[in-house]
């Protein structure tokens, strides 16, 4: 195991523990948590299909004290995995906003040291309606380039571009780092459920990806996930509602003292 330290003007500093050779990978996925949890389940489900195996960590003094428990062994939030010609970045908490761009740049070297040529970048931004909608509704993969020779592979992606728009957190750094970087990155925006975690909205993207790199991703397990938490939701909300109406109609009658 070795470690490599990275240290920016502003001082705050990342630590690389390697804990695998790292040879050359033809792309890098991020996957981190954001709106419904998509680009964090969509790793995840990445990660157990295609078995990708845990190559490195990133520590850093700034991040909050974290561990993430995984057959009884701790292991830091932000992880490398890697499987044939093939890395992916996860996070299972959210960046705090003054470590992304340090954190971006730290990522987005790593995977040039391993010669990768794209990047892609898993994230959802919310779908508007009601929850009821969200759940039931298409819901539709936009597209975000780190710059204008991206856009072929958005095309074979078949996602349509975001043409004016705004997109924020550890995403919009990495985009903008591998824009500097000039490697071409794309980011895949589901859109999804803002209240509650979307594992359907995360097997529409995987859909896409796999489409795209002619991978075979296990997504049934994701559409059961997501009718158990859809089901839950309408329990609670019903339960929440009933209250609300048991509550309105006491406080409309009130008791009378003699």
């Amino acid at each position: 195991m070795t470690k490599e330290k990275l240290t920016y003007e502003n001082d705050i500093s990342f630590d690389i523990i390697l804990e695998e050779e790292t040879p050359d990978y033809e792309i890098l996925v991020a996957g981190f948590p954001g709106t419904g949890l998509i680009g964090g389940i969509a790793s995840e489900q990445l990660i157990n299909t295609l078995d990708l195996k845990q190559i490195a960590s990133v520590d850093c003094d700034e991040f909050p004290p974290t561990a993430v428990i995984f057959d009884g062994i701790p292991r830091r939030p932000v992880r490398f995995f890697a499987g044939e010609k093939f890395l992916l970045v996860k996070s299972d908490m959210i960046i705090p906003p003054n470590l992304t761009a340090n954190l971006a740049e730290t990522i987005i070297d790593f995977a040039l040291d391993c010669n990768v040529e794209e990047v892609i970048i898993f994230d959802g931004i919310p779908k508007k309606g009601s929850d009821e909608d969200i759940d039931t509704e298409e819901k539709k993969i936009w597209g975000v380039l780190s710059s204008h020779s991206a856009k072929p592979e958005a095309e074979k992606l078949d996602i349509e571009v975001i043409s004016r728009g705004a997109v924020s957190g550890i995403s919009s750094s990495l985009l903008l780092h591998a824009n500097e970087k000039e490697i071409d990155a794309i980011g895949m925006l589901a859109e999804g459920n803002p209240n509650m975690p979307d594992p359907r909205a995360s097997a529409i993207l995987l859909k896409k990806f796999s489409d795209y790199r002619g991978l075979d991703i296990e997504t049934e397990s994701l559409i059961e996930s997501a009718e158990q938490l859809e089901d839950q939701y309408a329990q609670m909300v019903d339960q929440a509602n009933k209250a609300q109406s048991d509550m309105e109609r006491k406080s409309a009658h009130p008791p009378l003292y003699g």
